[in-house]
């Protein structure tokens, strides 16, 4: 058995134990100790996330002003530390593979929010960080930013950015609900072979891999609140990972790299109103391409006690090592929220999925997701199944969020 296994199931119960002594602390705490901006302004979690991490129209308004209040709000601003955590303990079962394994996949430090008048930062640094390879071992990658980013706006419709992101603005899939990415927007080109298997691995590009960039943006059509409108932006990624490896073996995993030039340039334009969108998104290189239609829908029944999310996505990609592909992915997501309380946030939904190619199959994944107390700390559960030829497994995980 693998070293890094053995590994695994020493850390577990020492991250159950964090969870559990974390949750009895924060629980003696008053409404004022809840994470980061919620905690800021006096806020239940569920004032800007319809079910934690999910945004509603709030949070992207929130978001998309650099971490500030609209100028007419009356909420209090309070002294606190901007920082958070986010610890979560999975329980993966590869049922084709016959793997099954228990382990400490998160822990990370989260921070953010505005400098001056019009700009903001945004860090997410995973200081324990564990991930399943397909041989049925793991990856230990602990030290690495997951986002690490500075935003500019000069004025109320250019906005520039740089530091490590993913590219894609339309679709926030670090904000999901589910456990896996789409896989529309996760599946990557392949790049040039690199000095290393390292530099080669840091040469592809999906719409939804973190890495080293630059970021303009112009909304051209402004809409009631600042994340309406017409958005229009360029990205230049960049080869590389920017970490701080925790362990010897992150050392080659997530070891620090910073290269240039840039893979190519990615061009994103979107429409967005409340929480509906519709827009496309293209990767140009020498070599390769990509491109992407996305729609969002949400619909809310006549006295907001549900929403339904539906979330669809068609492309197609095509590189001198890969012969063209399509792919496609659509959601619905169903979110039955609770007309007089907020402590608990459950949900349910389903994701069709595929890639074109050789040896590939549609891939079916429903899952659950229930969050509470939503207050002085958020205990988050998912459970997510995958149905695919060959690749059939069960995922849980259970996170704390304070």
């Amino acid at each position: 058995m693998p070293a890094v296994k053995r590994q695994s199931r020493r850390l577990l119960p020492w991250a159950v134990a964090i969870i559990v002594i974390a949750a009895a602390t924060y629980a003696t705490y008053t409404a004022h100790a809840i994470p980061l901006f919620a905690r800021k302004h006096n806020l239940p979690c569920t004032a800007c996330h319809t079910v934690p991490p999910m945004l509603n129209a709030r949070g992207q308004d929130f978001w998309q002003r650099g971490y500030r209040l609209a100028p007419d709000s009356d909420l209090p601003t309070l002294a606190t530390a901007p920082v958070a955590a986010w610890l979560t303990v999975r329980q993966e079962d590869r049922l084709d593979a016959g793997f099954g394994e228990g382990y400490l996949t998160r822990a990370e430090l989260i921070s953010g929010g505005p400098i001056g008048e019009n700009m903001s930062y945004f860090i997410e640094w995973r200081i324990g960080s564990l991930e399943s390879r397909g041989d049925g071992t793991l990856r230990d990658r602990s030290g690495r930013f997951e986002d690490a980013y500075f935003n500019w706006q000069p004025t109320d419709r250019f906005q520039f950015a740089a530091g490590q992101f993913r590219a894609i603005n339309q679709i926030d899939v670090s904000r999901r609900l589910s456990i896996s990415e789409p896989i529309v927007f996760s599946t990557s080109l392949p790049g040039d072979p690199g000095a290393s298997s390292r530099i080669t691995s840091l040469r592809v590009f999906s719409p939804s891999g973190r890495q080293p960039g630059l970021l303009f943006q112009y909304q051209s059509i402004k809409g009631e609140s600042e994340a309406d409108g017409l958005f229009n932006s360029v990205v230049l990624p960049f080869v590389g990972e920017w970490s701080i490896p925790l362990t010897p073996e992150a050392h080659a995993e997530a070891s620090f790299v910073s290269q240039g030039p840039p893979k190519g340039a990615f061009l994103e334009t979107y429409y967005r109103h409340d929480l509906n969108s519709i827009g496309a998104q293209a990767f140009i290189d020498d070599d390769r391409w990509l491109f992407t239609t996305v729609a969002t829908v949400n619909y809310a029944a006549p006295r907001l006690t549900e929403h339904v999310y539906v979330t669809a996505a068609l492309g197609w990609d095509d590189s001198e090592r890969t012969p063209l592909r399509r792919r496609s992915s659509v959601e619905v997501l169903y979110l039955p929220v609770p007309p007089t309380h907020d402590w608990l946030r459950p949900g349910v939904g389903f994701r069709a999925e595929r890639v074109t190619g050789p040896g590939t199959a549609p891939a079916y994944i429903p899952f659950v997701v229930l969050s509470g107390p939503n207050e002085s700390y958020t205990f988050l559960t998912q459970i997510e199944y995958r149905h695919q030829d060959d690749n059939r497994s069960f995922i849980l995980d259970v996170s704390l969020i304070f």
